[in-house]
Formats: C-alpha cells, sequence, structure tokens
C-alpha cells in the first residue's frame, strides 16, 4: 500500500474490576459500554458502511489555517461519491469558490476527478489537466482512507488498518468557530480522536485527526487535521446523503470535462 492510500484507528480493551453478588440474585445490569468499546463499534458500522454504500453527496466548507502567518484561506465546494471501498469507486470534487486571508473571494471552478487509480484536475481557466497516478493497474485503492488519501471525507474505513497505525477514542465535538454551526446539534454527532500511532508515516507531520460523524447513519458532519508545526485544516459537510441517489448536478462531478485543446500533464507512478 502506498502512503496516498493508507488509514487508520484502534481499541483498547479497559480491565473492568468485579463485584462480588449474591448467588440467589445474579446481577442483571448490563456492562457499563467503555469509550474504547463505542469507539470501535463505530469504526465497525463505519467499516460495514463502506462495503455496502452506493453514493455520497454533500457540499462542504474547507479552512486551511497557517501557524507561522496565522492566515485563513477558505474554500467552497461540492463532493460527489459513487460506488463502494474498492476499485471501482468514484469519486468527484469541484471547488466554487476561494477565499484569501484578506477576506476577498473569487470563482474558482477547478475540478478533480478520481477513477481507476488516476487522481485528475481540470482547471478550465488555464485550460489545463493534470492526470496523476495513484495506484497501479488493477490495484484495489480507497482515496478516501483518513490520513493519507487526497480527499478527507471518512466513508467506509477497514477497522485492522485505521487500529494499526492510529489510536482511537472519543472525543467531544471540538470549540472551534468555524465548527460553531455544529454544536446546536452535538447530542446527533460523534466524533473519533485519531492519534498517529509513533513510528508511523503520519507521525512526523499529524498530531491528530478529528472524525465528526452524524451519529445515526455516519455521514460525515466535519473533518479537522491537525499538523505538529500548528497547521490546520478543517472541512465542514453540509447536506451530506448517503445512499439517496445523485442528483444530476452531483453526478456531473464524477465526469471529466472536454479537454480538446487543452495542456495535459501526465504523471503516473515511477
Amino acid at each position: 500500500m502506498n502512503t496516498t492510500t493508507r488509514m487508520v484507528c484502534p481499541a483498547i480493551v479497559a480491565l473492568m474490576a468485579c463485584q462480588s453478588v449474591p448467588s440467589t440474585a445474579p446481577s442483571t445490569d448490563p456492562l457499563p459500554v467503555t469509550p474504547a468499546a463505542e469507539a470501535g463499534a463505530v469504526l465497525d458500522r463505519m467499516e460495514a458502511q463502506g462495503k455496502s454504500m452506493t453514493d455520497f453527496a454533500a457540499s462542504v466548507t474547507v479552512e486551511k489555517f497557517e501557524a507561522l502567518t496565522e492566515e485563513r484561506e477558505i474554500r467552497r465546494g461540492r463532493v460527489a461519491v459513487e460506488g463502494a471501498v474498492g476499485p471501482a469507486r468514484r469519486i468527484g470534487v469541484v471547488v466554487d469558490e476561494v477565499i484569501d486571508a484578506t477576506g476577498r473571494g473569487s470563482p474558482d471552478g477547478r475540478r478533480f476527478v478520481f477513477a481507476e487509480g488516476w487522481l485528475c484536475e481540470f482547471d478550465a481557466t488555464m485550460k489545463q489537466c493534470i492526470r496523476r497516478q495513484i495506484a497501479r493497474e488493477g490495484e484495489a485503492v480507497d482515496p478516501l482512507r483518513v490520513g493519507d488519501g487526497p480527499f478527507p471525507v471518512p466513508l467506509g474505513q477497514p477497522k485492522a488498518e485505521v487500529v494499526k497505525e492510529f489510536s482511537v477514542t472519543m472525543a467531544p465535538l471540538p470549540d472551534a468557530a468555524f465548527l460553531k454551526s455544529l454544536a446546536a446539534r452535538a447530542d446527533s454527532l460523534v466524533t473519533l480522536r485519531l492519534v498517529p500511532r509513533a513510528g508511523t508515516p503520519m507521525a512526523r507531520e499529524t498530531g491528530a485527526l478529528l472524525l465528526v460523524l452524524e451519529r445515526e447513519t455516519l455521514a460525515p458532519a466535519a473533518v479537522v487535521v491537525e499538523q505538529v508545526n500548528g497547521d490546520r485544516t478543517a472541512v465542514v459537510f453540509r447536506g451530506a446523503k448517503i445512499d439517496a441517489g445523485l442528483d444530476p448536478a452531483f453526478r456531473e462531478l464524477l465526469t471529466s470535462p472536454d479537454t480538446t485543446d487543452w495542456k495535459t500533464d501526465v504523471r503516473p507512478l515511477s
């Protein structure tokens, strides 16, 4: 597995103290659910979801914060996914608007399409297409894997791979201004905190990942990537829908535009 397609998380078994009870009256109270067990259960549900999911669509807002300059850049766009985990999965992302550090917004229009192991970036303004190979032919790859995938969209993560490289715990919803739209419905959300295990490639640059999911459907509500140098990327999903069918506007994101007369830069894996 190459570094662009790695994802991970862990579950820790908690020891519980035993309490004696009279043999004539055995306790029927259920054992308490530990935070580790709860995190493991969420990972189990995520993995099952990834095996059965047919489609996903949402609008997204991305905030990139640079600690050194304390500058923020915001991007607004849309994402569409079709297919369960595996080589047949297709992903489309379009960046509709970019708001720079001065607060000035401008239309963007760049489109990213992942299919059959290739990530293609289309820039209609520059009439340029960049095709990056992130998986060899026939290699099963999931570009949505949290951590190294090019799209921070937590959908259907294999639990065994998660626990191999991350320590996973339950966490409260982050108290961040960028996530304030989620605060009013915090009870309907569940948050996982993923910390890269020592010695893994992600541990060199990433301090933690926070996955905020809808408690009932596990549709992503937000993702926060915290770098060890203080940089941070936060993504908020709006109107996220799983297995609701893609409407024409979102389905269009999965198709490549006409690139006749465009400059094309092909970058295969070495």
